[in-house]
């Protein structure tokens, strides 16, 4: 068999079929412009066939929205969130700055008070040790004048004297003056002024 032109017969059905699917189409466009407008448009075979031939654009219509996607909404959730965050960690700074103000005025205040009373303590001990030196030196004065008299008239004054003053006067005296009081005093209170100065 030889391989020549197409069949005639093929050619002929070929171009029915195409006749056929553009008859088709004519109608299915005339019905739908019918149907759609109130005013009926004439379509020449051309015309709809020059359509036929552009690829279909199907524009969406307005009533046909696209929705909105998952995605896009939970992108919209998450910012909204984060800039909720973002705000909230914005308050807790500011609320941390304040904080950390008022603990710096009151560490200022602590520190400055702490001086005060270290300076305090400072006037007090020169105060005290200021009085120590004044009583030892009236105990000193007062030591010369018990050991210049006659022990048995110092005894007798030291006996009406207070214990704790009567030890001072006693430990600032030499020992022989000490020894020629206390052996005079009443013996009680000698043995106190003794007991006293060992340390016991």
């Amino acid at each position: 068999m030889k391989v020549g032109k197409p069949a005639p017969l093929l050619i002929s059905i070929m171009l029915c079929a195409l006749i056929a699917v553009l008859v088709i189409k004519l109608v299915i466009t005339i019905a739908g412009a019918f149907f759609c407008q109130p005013e009926i448009t004439t379509i020449s075979v051309p015309d709809a066939m020059a359509k036929d031939d552009k690829p279909k654009v199907e524009s969406p219509s307005p009533v046909d929205k696209p929705p909105k996607s998952k995605s896009s909404t939970s992108v919209g959730d998450s910012f909204s969130a984060l800039h909720q965050k973002e705000t909230e960690i914005h308050k807790r700074e500011e609320q941390l700055n304040e904080k950390e103000e008022r603990l710096g005025k009151l560490e200022k205040e602590v520190e400055q008070k702490v001086k005060d009373l270290l300076a305090l303590q400072k006037e007090v001990l020169t105060v005290r040790t200021e009085k120590l030196e004044t009583q030892n030196a009236k105990v000193r004065g007062l030591a010369k004048i018990y050991g210049t008299m006659k022990p048995k008239e110092a005894a007798k004054l030291m006996d009406n004297l207070d214990d704790k003053l009567v030890m001072n006067i006693i430990s600032t005296m030499t020992p022989d003056e000490a020894a020629a009081i206390l052996s005079l005093m009443d013996i009680k209170k000698a043995a106190k002024i003794s007991e006293a100065l060992s340390g016991r």
